[in-house]
């Protein structure tokens, strides 16, 4: 009677305690009388609905700890952890470490957890940890930005407008910018004179910089970081930096060009990828491509960099609109007057020309112009004997973006839609993605059996794709459809000599159409790439591809 009125004076009844076989009068007798001694890690857990939290801290007491109580009614927590159940025994020191999700749909912003540490002999600690939905798990984002490498014309008195947008769930805190002289090298190199400058955020989620800077009249590169710094009290600050190398010369032979169709630099920053369009590097400062103008009265113009129209913005001189100049503050656009057709435009940097002429859709050629969209044109078994034609077994043709292989599920490659206006023009539409989001994809058909190059394209870079080129089969003649070698002859059979060297170094004398089964052979005209880019901003997409112009853009829906 002794053992267990000394037990129940304490509130503990040892006959509910697993794992003990006796209980002596010498067991949990106080050592010091003193309440547990906790240390927490965190009074205040910021965080977000949704996401999980953790009570942490280090506990210690002489006589022992017997349980611990996480309790906050609003949240719906009730938690006890008791040592005597786990351990057999209560703990002289343990390490607490509690996860608790908050509820998506928790309502409310701020609330209190009771945290109670009872000893062996009924003794407690009691503290709070305050948790408040206020957390910033998100980084900032450049929604515009300069181009990784641009280059800026030397001029009598050369300048450069720098523009960029910041953006963040929450706040910028502010943004920070520096601009050395890296011509003869990083190491070293010193911060022109005024920076590095500290521009501040002004209280909201948005901050937007556009400020014309005075460069080195002489030839120099420079190299700018821009780095977006977010407010998040309880952590070191989230930041998000972008680095552009800036090339001080006269213009150079631009390894690319682009074609604009858009009116401003967040119409050219709002795709995940295809605005502004490349154009086809043909030879020397000389650049081309073909482009659908939907509806008449569209403007153009041409630019060096993407993500803005400036430093060098090619459109008609004011002075001479049949010429090019440079300047976007000062250069005009190309307005494009015929609605439904198809433009070979031609534009020579170095002697500032340009050619626009026109072809109906009619006489558009792709790869698989001679195929029935969503019907059984699709050659399960690649046969390629026309007189085999009857043993052929058919599937339904139809194409879209996807991550590889699909089994027999459909499901795996989204069907994208013919455009009725224009048969060379494929939608996919309503595509719901995440920032931060990673695509990898490629076009190419859904077959049943999981294969994928009987039609497919390519990219000509995963991480900022431009070009999509055909990678399939080269298809033969047969009841379902005429054979593509007019697609062959129109892309690369007809192409000027020189043109074909510069364009395809490693092409050979001439395109062979024969050797196109040959992998290997056509990677010397279109390299095995996927879509392999990340989202920037959540949204609703749409995804745009012309099988004529082998050109695709996924941009915000309208």
């Amino acid at each position: 009677m002794k053992l267990f009125s000394t037990c129940l004076a304490t509130g503990i009844c040892l006959s509910a305690i697993a794992g003990l076989s006796s209980c002596s009068d010498d067991d949990w007798k106080d050592v010091d009388g003193a309440n547990p001694e906790v240390q927490l890690v965190s009074v205040h857990e910021r965080t977000e609905a949704g996401r999980s939290i953790k009570v942490k801290g280090q506990l210690a007491d002489n006589d022992g700890i017997s349980t611990i109580d996480l309790v906050c009614h609003e949240l719906n927590l009730n938690k006890r952890i008791d040592l005597i159940d786990i351990y057999g025994e209560p703990q002289k020191s343990y390490d607490l470490d509690y996860e608790f999700k908050i509820q998506e749909s928790q309502p409310g912003d701020a609330f209190t957890i009771d945290v109670v540490t009872t000893d062996i002999g009924g003794r407690e600690d009691r503290q709070q940890v305050k948790v408040t939905l206020d957390g910033d798990f998100t980084y900032p984002v450049f929604s515009a930005a300069p181009d990784k490498e641009i280059t800026v014309i030397l001029k009598p008195s050369t300048s450069f407008n720098l523009q960029f947008t910041a953006e963040d769930n929450r706040v910028i805190d502010y943004v920070e910018i520096d601009l050395k002289d890296i011509t003869a090298g990083e190491e070293g190199a010193q911060s022109l004179e005024g920076f590095p400058r500290r521009v501040e955020g002004n209280g909201t989620g948005r901050l937007e910089f556009s400020e014309r800077l005075a460069l080195p009249n002489e030839a120099a590169t420079l190299k700018a970081t821009i780095t977006a710094y977010d407010r998040e009290a309880n952590e070191a600050p989230h930041a998000t930096v972008v680095n552009s190398v800036i090339t001080v010369s006269e213009l150079p032979d631009l390894p690319a060009i682009y074609l604009a169709d858009v009116a401003t630099a967040a119409e050219l920053n709002s795709d995940v990828f295809g605005v502004p369009m490349v154009m086809d590097h043909v030879g020397p400062y000389k650049y081309r491509v073909r482009y659908y103008n939907q509806k008449a009265g569209t403007e153009i113009c041409f630019l060096a960099q993407k993500t803005d129209f400036g430093p060098i913005c090619f459109g008609p001189d004011p002075t001479n609109p049949e010429m090019l100049g440079d300047d976007p503050n000062e250069v005009g656009r190309i307005k494009l007057d015929q609605a439904g057709v198809y433009y070979l435009i031609d534009v020579n940097t170095l002697d500032r020309t340009y050619k626009l002429s026109t072809y109906p859709v009619a006489e558009a050629i792709n790869p698989v112009s001679h195929m029935h969209y969503g019907q059984n044109d699709l050659n399960t078994w690649w046969e390629t004997n026309p007189d085999k034609d009857g043993d052929i077994w058919w599937q339904e043709w139809w194409f879209g973006p996807t991550n590889g292989p699909n089994g027999d599920n459909p499901d795996k490659v989204p069907h994208m839609t013919q455009d009725p206006a224009n048969p060379n023009i494929f939608i996919y539409d309503d595509w719901k993605l995440d920032g931060g989001q990673d695509l990898n994809f490629t076009f190419h058909n859904w077959h049943s059996h999981g294969w994928w190059n009987f039609t497919a394209w390519r990219v000509d870079d995963s991480k900022d794709p431009s070009k999509f080129m055909y990678y399939g089969n080269y298809i033969p003649a047969t009841s379902h459809y005429a054979s593509n070698d007019d697609y062959f002859k129109f892309k690369y059979l007809d192409m000027d000599p020189e043109e074909y060297k510069f364009m395809y170094p490693n092409g050979g004398d001439g395109f062979q159409t024969g050797s196109w089964g040959d992998e290997g052979y056509r990677k010397n005209f279109v390299p095995d790439n996927w879509v392999n880019t990340t989202v920037t901003v959540s949204g609703t997409y749409t995804l745009i591809f012309d099988a004529h112009t082998e050109r695709a853009r996924l941009v915000p829906k309208k």
